[in-house]
């Protein structure tokens, strides 16, 4: 466990966050003094200066400091100095060099798009991470070629454009990293009807709401949408084609097909004719040892055969996902996943770094599992980046988590012209969100002011079925109906 202090402040969050990357997937606590037993970091705000101490066993055992001018700093600014002082001292106690260096944020894309739209040049942008945030070259870099590949995106952007998000939060079993919210079919299958008839409600509020918008993409997640029958797939879609317009011309439809053992081909036809355009079949490796210990319930060569259904059917955007860093795996398992994924060549490749979530049974059980260190991840993710370019893919999206391994990034690659849009929309948050289900998040967004409104929805299945009326409530409200 680490402990710290704060004083003349009250930026724990900021201080916990850039210590967790020094420190990754321990317990921490706030106190008012160094502690006898462990570590204990002390953060402290004076005048032209901040502070990092930090203290082992009670001792003194070393400081840092940043400087700065500003008598009257922003919150901006305050968070930088603090977080940059702690990062000073981290990296000289520890001898740990994050490639991210400082920047803790999930959208650093969104920042160099901030930073275009003030007019910095791109060498400009490239300087205020690598020397405000002694980010690496090689991710800034990351960073700039990201923000353009959405600019082109965004810049066709109006008030009234949205997209739809609809959440099935079931999945057959729950994988060893997942925090999403899903729950198994095992044991909420008595679950699942009254979950898509709360869910056909809150459908059928936003449909009338939404008359005046312009509806640009679909994406049903979850969850595994695809744990669903097809029958109740059908039902689903009829639901949301009689609620919202489908025959809209170029349309983005996507479904998180996601594991393989919830597909068929029955499934696959009902999503073509509904106009599904783009769907995902994530093996998130490719290693039958690893798919085994994480809890997917499937073959390598079931997702081999789902695939080949799908082109069999019509699908031409499909996208697969990988996660780095699984327990195991060694750089050897990632570079066989990667040979056997250019085999299959989809037009879009989402790497995933692992991430240790608190509501996980990774992190419930996390002593009995070994998991890959930085440099062997970095030499993975390299390896997921030189495979993407031979599938004539480049990054066009990217976001990075908590409780990373390595404090790495999530990368979203694609083949030119097959970019998934919702992604881009979600993440950089220049566009409308309306989201039905549990744990699904509704973003509204005024453009002129750059102003994102959010509207939540309980994440429980029972609390979102009992309190569906609740759910819609929220939703006037923040509509302001």
């Amino acid at each position: 466990m680490i402990y710290f202090i704060t004083e003349n402040h009250t930026l724990e969050h900021d201080v916990q966050t850039i210590i967790q990357v020094f420190y990754p997937n321990l317990h921490y606590y706030v106190v008012q003094q160094p502690q006898q037993n462990g570590i204990t970091i002390k953060s402290i705000l004076e005048q032209k200066k901040a502070v990092a101490v930090y203290y082992e066993n009670g001792i003194q055992k070393g400081n840092a400091f940043v400087e700065y001018d500003n008598t009257n700093l922003s919150e901006k600014e305050k968070k930088r100095v603090i977080k940059g002082s702690i990062y000073k001292l981290l990296k000289q106690i520890t001898n740990i060099c994050p490639q991210w260096g400082f920047i803790t944020g999930v959208r650093p894309a969104k920042t160099i798009n901030e930073l275009l739209d003030k007019g910095y040049t791109e060498q400009q942008c490239l300087r205020y991470f690598i020397e405000g945030y002694d980010v690496t070259e090689q991710k800034a870099k990351l960073s700039l070629e990201v923000a353009k590949a959405e600019r082109d995106i965004l810049s066709k952007n109006k008030q009234n454009d949205m997209s739809l998000y609809v959440g099935i939060p079931f999945c057959p079993t729950r994988c060893l990293y997942c925090s999403f919210t899903s729950y198994p079919l095992t044991q909420y299958q008595n679950k699942v009807e009254l979950y898509l008839k709360a869910l056909y409600k809150e459908l059928h509020f936003l449909g009338e709401y939404t008359k005046s918008f312009d509806l640009k993409t679909v994406y049903v997640g979850g969850g595994t949408p695809t744990s669903l029958t097809a029958e109740q797939m059908k039902q689903l879609f009829d639901t949301m084609a009689n609620c919202f317009d489908f025959k809209k011309k170029g349309l983005e439809f996507c479904v998180e097909a996601g594991r393989p053992d919830t597909i068929t081909k029955e499934k696959l036809s009902v999503m073509k004719e509904y106009g599904v355009n783009r769907i995902s079949i994530n093996p998130q490796t490719m290693n039958q040892k690893t798919l085994d210990l994480i809890g997917r319930k499937h073959s390598v060569e079931q997702i081999k055969e789902v695939y080949t259904i799908a082109r069999e059917i019509g699908f031409d955007i499909i996208n697969m996902d990988m996660i780095l860093g699984l327990p195991q795996e060694s750089v050897k398992d990632v570079e066989y996943s990667m040979k056997e994924m250019e085999k299959l060549h989809p037009e879009n490749l989402t790497v995933h770094t692992l991430a240790v979530k608190r509501a996980s049974r990774l992190k419930e059980n996390f002593d009995l599992y070994t998991l890959t260190n930085a440099e062997e991840l970095q030499k993975m993710i390299a390896i997921a980046a030189e495979y993407a370019q031979k599938m004539d893919m480049k990054p066009y999206y990217m976001y990075r988590q908590k409780n990373m391994v390595g404090n790495f990034e999530n990368v979203g690659y694609c083949i030119k012209g097959k970019e998934c849009i919702y992604n881009v929309q979600i993440m950089e948050e220049k566009h409308n969100v309306f989201a039905a289900g549990a744990g699904a998040s509704t973003k509204t967004v005024d453009i002129a002011q750059n102003k994102v409104e959010r509207i939540f929805n309980v994440k429980s299945v029972e609390d979102y079925i009992t309190r569906i009326d609740e759910m819609i409530d929220r939703k006037k409200k923040g509509f302001q109906i």
